[in-house]
């Protein structure tokens, strides 16, 4: 594959773990509403939708009209312990470090954008990124492709140059949406397995092995 001219990275599993500030969120939210905690494992398989579709799935059908409160109890905890434990994946760094000055970077994220601009610059990666998208007002989460589109879009970049770097399948499937190719990043075999089918361009374990992909491109 040529070099890209732009990579748009996903956040959550991809640059940062951010699992425990989350799961703790959740099940801050769940013991405000009288409800058991979750296992921390059972949380992270709930995120990648977007913050509602993580409580609903931790409120189960059976609470989902508590979904409202929940999300406030939520909010209200993240917003003073979204950076308690949340640190850059191994590798992140030296890759955004070897790939800045050939192409854009962008993120393209589901979680609530003004806290991913804020995990970012709290981990001093900001910097880094042209643009940084996430769930807003108007915005309709990924897989739908018209955010990523809007990004090569003002970043003038065309799809046939851009590639879409996630560890989830909404980032492969909102790739193929907007007409790009699309990396996938998974650290296990099971996640391959699981994830193949979806079909992504490039299959990595680790964020450290993408600028090695490019090297001579």
């Amino acid at each position: 594959m040529k070099r890209p001219a732009l990579f748009v990275f996903d956040l959550d599993g991809t640059l940062v773990d951010s699992r425990a500030d989350l799961a703790n969120a959740a099940n801050a939210a769940l013991t405000k509403l009288g409800l058991p905690p979750l296992p921390e494992r059972t949380i992270i398989s709930y995120v990648g939708d977007g913050i509602d579709a993580l409580i609903r799935r931790c409120l189960t059908p059976q609470h989902e009209a508590r979904l409202d409160e929940a999300k406030a109890y939520f909010a209200e905890h993240y917003r003073e312990h979204f950076l308690d434990h949340t640190v850059l994946l191994p590798g992140v760094l030296e890759t955004l470090r070897a790939l800045k000055p050939r192409s854009l970077l962008a993120v393209l994220t589901n979680k609530s954008e003004p806290y991913a601009v804020k995990i970012l610059e709290g981990l001093g990666i900001a910097p880094f990124f042209s643009a940084i998208v996430g769930e807003r007002d108007g915005l309709v989460p990924k897989p739908d492709p018209r955010a990523l589109s809007g990004i090569m879009e003002d970043l003038k970049v065309p799809k046939d140059q851009t590639l879409m770097v996630g560890d989830g399948k909404n980032d492969i499937l909102v790739a193929k949406e907007a007409g790009c190719s699309s990396c996938l990043v998974a650290d296990s075999e099971e996640k391959v397995k699981a994830l193949i089918p979806y079909h992504p361009d490039i299959v990595i374990r680790s964020m450290g092995e993408l600028p090695a992909l490019f090297k001579k491109a």
